[in-house]
C-alpha cells in the first residue's frame, strides 16, 4: 500500500509517489466538439482559442455556473472534477495498491473552498489522507536561530508565509502577505515588456494582431531565458505585415517585473532584515517564471532558496506518516516534523545578481554596511541615531529637510534613522512615501542605492565609502 501527493495549485497540478514527481499539469481545459480535455496536451491549442478555453477554475472553485456551459460541465467545481478525475486514473495507471492521497493546498485557502475540495475529491473516488498547507511541506525545516519566509504563486495572487521550528516541528506561524500579482499579472508584464520594446524598436505592436500575439506568446519563455543568460538579444517577429525587430535587456526587463512586484519587495526586505534576518524559500512554480526569482534576489539584496518543482508533494509525503496516526484528514495540517537538513528536496540557490556586492545578512567584513547619507539637490545629510527628518514642516528634534510645500508634500513626511546599525525608513505622511517607485507599508529598511519619493521630489540613499567622507 502506498500514499501519493497532488499540489492543488491551478497554475501547476503536481502529482508525486515516495520516488518522485509524476506528473505535472497546468489547470486548463479546452472545449472539443464532443468533449472537454485538460492539462498539457491541450494548453498550446487552448492559448490559441481562448474562446474555447477555461483557465482559473482552481482559483475560482465554486458552484456558480460558468459563462459558457461547456459538454456537461456547468459549473467551475464541474471542470476542477473533471480534471481531477483524470489526474486520479493518471495515479492508478503508474502505482499500485494506493492507500491514500495526501492534497497539498496553497497558503490562504478559505474553508469553504476546502470543503468544496474535498467533496470533489472524493467524488472523483481519491482516498483523501490529509490536507497539508504547500509552506511546512515544502520547506523541511529551518536554522536554529532563523524564521524562514516561503514565497508561492497561484495565477491570481501570491502568497508569502513565515515559517517557525519549535518541538521538532516546521509550522506556519502567520501569513504575511495574500494578494496580487499571481502568476497571471506576472506573464502579463512580462509580455508587454517585450511587446513595448518592439514598439519603441520598430513602431509595431505584436497585440493588435492575433498571428504576432500568437508568436510573441510561443517565444515570450525561451526568448526570456535567453535574455536572463546572455544579458541582451535581439528579437524579429516572422508573422508580422512589416518588419518588427527589438532588442531585449536583461537590467529593463528585471526592472519592469521589481515594479510589478515593488510593494511586495519593500514589505519583504522589511521581513528579513537586521534582527528579523530569515530565509526565503521560493517555490517551484513561481521561480519557473522568467525573472521572478532574480528580481526577489535583486530586491531583496540578497540570495534566495528556490525549490524545485514538486517539492510540497515530496515534502509532504517524506513526513507525513509520522504525525498520520494523530491527523484529521478533514483539518489543514499547518506543521509537520522537521527533519536535520533544512530546506527541501534539491533545493537550489539563487545569488544575488549584482556580482561582485556582498550579500545581505552576511557577517563579518563581507556583510553591506547600512547607508550613511541621504542626497538631495546636491547635497548630502548623514544618517544619524538621531534620525533625518524630511517634510514642508518637521518637527524639531535632530536633523531635518524642510521641503517645499507642494502637493503630496506633509508637514512632518517621513524619517530616516539608524536603528541597531540599520537605516530605516519610517512613513509619517497622509500621502505616502515611495521606495524605488514604490508604496512604503510604515517602514522599510534602506541600502546604498535606493530612491525614496515625497510627493514630487527624490532623494537618493547611498554610503560613505571612504575614511575621507567620499
Amino acid at each position: 500500500m502506498a500514499l501519493v501527493a497532488l499540489e492543488v495549485n491551478g497554475a501547476a497540478l503536481v502529482g508525486a509517489t515516495a520516488g518522485g514527481v509524476l506528473f505535472k499539469e497546468p489547470g486548463v481545459a479546452l472545449v472539443h466538439k464532443r468533449s472537454v480535455a485538460f492539462g498539457s496536451e491541450v494548453a498550446d491549442e487552448a492559448r490559441r482559442n481562448p474562446a474555447r478555453s477555461y483557465r482559473g477554475y482552481w482559483e475560482m472553485l465554486s458552484d456558480e455556473p460558468l459563462p459558457r456551459p461547456a459538454k456537461g460541465f456547468r459549473s467551475y467545481a464541474d471542470l476542477a472534477h473533471g480534471q481531477l478525475r483524470a489526474l486520479w486514473m493518471r495515479f492508478g495507471q503508474s502505482v499500485d495498491d494506493i492507500d491514500g492521497v495526501i492534497l497539498v493546498i496553497p497558503a490562504g485557502a478559505g474553508e469553504d473552498r476546502l470543503a468544496l475540495l474535498l467533496g470533489i475529491a472524493e467524488e472523483a473516488g481519491l482516498p483523501v489522507a490529509a490536507l497539508v498547507e504547500s509552506g511546512v511541506a515544502a520547506v523541511r525545516g529551518a536554522a536554529a536561530d532563523r524564521s524562514c519566509l516561503h514565497i508561492e504563486a497561484t495565477d491570481e495572487r501570491l502568497a508569502v508565509s513565515r515559517l517557525m521550528q519549535g518541538d521538532g516541528r516546521i509550522r506556519c506561524a502567520e501569513i504575511l502577505f495574500d494578494g496580487r500579482p499571481g502568476l497571471r499579472h506576472l506573464r502579463a508584464s512580462m509580455t508587454g515588456y517585450v511587446a513595448g520594446r518592439f514598439v519603441a524598436a520598430s513602431r509595431f505592436d505584436p497585440l493588435d494582431l492575433p498571428a504576432t500575439e500568437q508568436e510573441l506568446a510561443g517565444q515570450l519563455d525561451s526568448w526570456l531565458q535567453a535574455v536572463l543568460a546572455g544579458g541582451e538579444l535581439a528579437v524579429e517577429l516572422e508573422a508580422a505585415p512589416v518588419t518588427a525587430k527589438a532588442v531585449l535587456s536583461r537590467d529593463d526587463f528585471l526592472a519592469a517585473i521589481e515594479r510589478l512586484l515593488g510593494a511586495l519587495g519593500n514589505r519583504l526586505r522589511s521581513w528579513c532584515t537586521g534582527s528579523k534576518a530569515a530565509d526565503v524559500y521560493l517555490s517551484g512554480t513561481l521561480a519557473e517564471t522568467p525573472g521572478c526569482a532574480e528580481a526577489f534576489a535583486r530586491m531583496l539584496a540578497s540570495g534566495i532558496h528556490v525549490l524545485p518543482t514538486g517539492a510540497a508533494a515530496l515534502g509532504a509525503l517524506e513526513r507525513f506518516r509520522s504525525v498520520a496516526a494523530t491527523g484529521d484528514r478533514y483539518v489543514l495540517l499547518k506543521s509537520l516534523p522537521a527533519v536535520d537538513s533544512p530546506g527541501g528536496p534539491d533545493t537550489g540557490r539563487i545569488a544575488r545578481p549584482d556580482a561582485g556586492l556582498p550579500m545581505a545578512g552576511s557577517d563579518g567584513e563581507t556583510g553591506e554596511r547600512p547607508p550613511t547619507h541621504v542626497v538631495l539637490g546636491g547635497r548630502a545629510w548623514r544618517i544619524g541615531a538621531q534620525g533625518l527628518r524630511l517634510g514642508s514642516s518637521p518637527q524639531s528634534g535632530g536633523s531635518s529637510i524642510v521641503l517645499s510645500p507642494e502637493a503630496g508634500i506633509s508637514r512632518d513626511h517621513c524619517t530616516v534613522v539608524l536603528e541597531n546599525g540599520q537605516a530605516v525608513l519610517h512613513d509619517h505622511s497622509r500621502y505616502g512615501t515611495r521606495l524605488n517607485g514604490a508604496p512604503v507599508a510604515d517602514s522599510a529598511p534602506l541600502r546604498g542605492g535606493d530612491v525614496v519619493g515625497v510627493g514630487p521630489v527624490e532623494f537618493l540613499i547611498t554610503r560613505e565609502v571612504g575614511g575621507d567622507g567620499s
